[in-house]
């Protein structure tokens, strides 16, 4: 008897445990999609993994429009390639206020004429139902305008300090 309940719930911790790892899985693999949209410029895609209420209007999917025009823009004049996002593994999910919510660390580097600069900072995933993920970098929690129009975090959620960027000085040819 003793064989069949310690069997019963080795199962149960076995199954739950693979239950998170896929779940991790998931959110990783959503937020890299959606990275490597960014840095394709897929606009369409890029807004498809963005929080829904942050583009529910036109007026904040004209003004996304514009923004990523800007980086195109600035791109081409000053000669940016992003050279690589990198996705960290997720938080722990949380479930708060029936919005499931983590965190991932998203480092990029970019290469302009300058030099090489490589950003830190923190990517929360909200979902509704852990299949469908959104990203909201965690900086425009700190805009107001943002704020308004996105979930509230769970005070379970743990949101690192942004980090500073790192620039290296374009190597000289002589």
């Amino acid at each position: 008897m003793k064989k069949v309940r310690f069997l019963t719930v080795l199962l149960l911790f076995v199954t739950l445990s693979a239950t998170a790892q896929n779940m991790s899985t998931v959110i990783k693999a959503e937020a890299l999609k959606m990275a490597r949209a960014l840095a394709a410029m897929d606009l369409e895609t890029y807004i498809s993994y963005t929080y829904p209420t942050l583009v529910s209007d036109n007026v904040s999917k004209q003004k996304m429009k514009q923004g990523l025009d800007s980086v195109e823009k600035f791109k081409k004049q000053f000669g940016i390639k992003i050279k690589s996002i990198l996705v960290g593994n997720p938080s722990k999910v949380v479930t708060y206020k029936k919005i499931m919510q983590c965190t991932l660390p998203q480092t990029m580097t970019i290469e302009a004429m300058m030099g090489v600069v490589e950003t830190e900072n923190t990517l929360i995933g909200l979902s509704h139902d852990g299949k469908k993920w959104y990203f909201v970098d965690a900086l425009l929690y700190k805009q107001k305008e943002s704020k308004e129009k996105l979930p509230e975090l769970s005070p379970d959620l743990v949101i690192p300090p942004m980090k500073k960027a790192t620039t290296k000085p374009a190597e000289t040819k002589n």
